[in-house]
């Protein structure tokens, strides 16, 4: 048994927690968690966008010599 396991292990004994137990978040629980999940990720992503082509917008265009 590795360091890591042993700990995980000691960590769940000393809570009571057992770790094979399946009792813990519904599928609804999580499918709701990714929808607003994914919502804020798409929102940030606009913001990024948009922010990315302001400041592209505001780029001078050079003017050839004459």
């Amino acid at each position: 048994m590795s360091q890591i396991q042993f700990t995980f292990r000691y960590v769940c004994s000393r809570l009571g927690i057992d770790p094979d137990d399946e009792a813990g978040m519904t599928t609804t629980e999580v499918a709701v968690l990714t929808f607003l999940l994914v919502g804020a990720a798409i929102v940030v992503g606009g913001i990024i966008y948009a922010a990315a082509k302001g400041s592209a917008d505001n780029i001078p265009t050079p003017e050839q010599p004459g």
